[in-house]
């Protein structure tokens, strides 16, 4: 081998060896090596066990943490369970001990529904059986009032109001006027409330005099009650806002309610608000019973068709016209056709045509309107009319229905 690359060899075995020696100044040990390496694996350990246990540490603090979010966020859920999310409110109208009216007024996103529930209806009371609303007071008081109202219409409820009959008198004498806009001719079972179809616009103190009939009336009662609160509010929204509120104060001093006065105010200006959603709607009930312990019974049927809407719905004009058929059809259909929440025009007289299928005729943004007449009615042919309003609906009652 050349000098070279002997020397360059040597190098080579110097540097390499050089890796094996202890640091500069100390005399190698034998062994160093594989010691280091053993102490550096030992530290190694040391340092993983550690970090495993605090990792362990971590995350036993995190499941913990987590599981008491859990409960809170049940428990809470819980409790919006209980009240849900719900802005509705109930009122009860108490004079001289007894339970009059009930109203129930739901609060959402696309307007206000006042329902009117007649205070003879009888319902499922929880714990209690089939009982009078009136007589559920005197069982287990507002709660269970509550309850049975909530289970009916199948809407929770949230706050309360307590009035008589002097409130609504007060109500009645700042509208100046209450019009009982009726579907079709009404009269109580006495004769004491003799309503004709259309405008039937009455002085505050008849009005008061009509609704305290219906309150009692086993006949037309519940529609004569509804129209009663709904030509109220249309009396009462013509007022300025500023009236209106100022109203409210002086209204809020003569109920009992766990609103707070701002808060009822706001309520109150906000339904009177022209323009603003809100319809009243009475409970679908049938009388039965006899003599003093008569009552009402719901309508299952039409009581879904009516919780399945919402206020919205009235943007739709729903006009009923009769195609030649009998007086007692057109009346049935009216009523068949009112749990939509349409805004409905009163029946026209029979038309000297003669119509053996019924047609349903919708503008052109009212079909699925018409569809949802149709599914009531069983019957009927949809046809778009360019000539009607956007949202018209008009129904031609034809022998089909008459012979059904």
């Amino acid at each position: 081998m050349r000098k070279g690359s002997i020397e360059k060899h040597r190098r080579g075995r110097h540097y390499r060896g050089s890796h094996y020696r202890s640091r500069a100044g100390e005399v190698p040990v034998p062994g160093l090596r594989r010691t280091r390496l053993a102490e550096r694996r030992r530290r190694l350990r040391r340092r993983q066990t550690y970090l495993t246990l605090l990792a362990g540490i971590f995350l036993s603090v995190a499941v913990f943490a987590g599981i008491v979010a859990l409960e809170k966020s049940r428990g809470s859920s819980a409790a919006r369970s209980e009240t849900g999310d719900s802005q509705n409110v109930i009122f009860t109208g108490i004079d001289q001990g007894n339970l009059t009216q009930i109203l129930l007024l739901e609060v959402s996103q696309k307007g206000y529904s006042l329902y009117t529930l007649p205070a003879r209806t009888l319902a499922d009371v929880p714990g209690h059986g089939f009982e009078r609303l009136d007589q559920i007071i005197n069982i287990g008081g507002q709660p269970l009032l509550d309850q049975t109202v909530a289970d009916l219409l199948r809407l929770p409820i949230r706050y309360h109001v307590i009035f008589n009959a002097g409130a609504v008198g007060m109500m009645a004498s700042e509208a100046g006027s209450v019009n009982f806009k009726a579907l079709e001719p009404l009269r109580s079972a006495d004769g004491s409330v003799n309503l004709g179809k259309g405008d039937n616009p009455a002085d505050p103190q008849h009005a008061m005099s009509y609704l305290n009939e219906a309150v009692n009336d086993g006949s037309a009662g519940p529609q004569i009650q509804a129209l009663f609160y709904q030509g109220l509010f249309a009396g009462l929204s013509g007022n300025p806002e500023s009236e209106r509120r100022s109203f409210a104060g002086q209204l809020y001093r003569q109920v009992k309610t766990d609103l707070g006065e701002g808060s009822f105010a706001n309520l109150f200006v906000s339904i009177t608000t022209p323009g603003q959603p809100f319809g009243v709607w009475a409970l679908p009930v049938q009388a039965a019973g006899e003599g003093q312990a008569w009552y009402f019974e719901p309508q299952p049927a039409q009581l879904s068709v009516l919780m399945s809407g919402s206020p919205a719905d009235s943007a739709f004009t729903l006009e009923i016209r009769n195609g030649g058929v009998g007086q007692p059809v057109i009346d049935a259909v009216t009523a068949k056709l009112a749990p939509l929440r349409f805004k409905m025009a009163p029946a026209t007289d029979a038309s000297d045509v003669g119509y053996d299928s019924t047609q349903i005729r919708c503008g052109s943004d009212a079909l699925d309107g018409g569809g949802q007449v149709e599914d009531l009615l069983g019957k009927g042919t949809i046809i778009k009319d360019d000539s009607l309003e956007k949202k018209q609906i008009i129904v031609i009652i034809g022998r089909d229905i008459s012979n059904s």
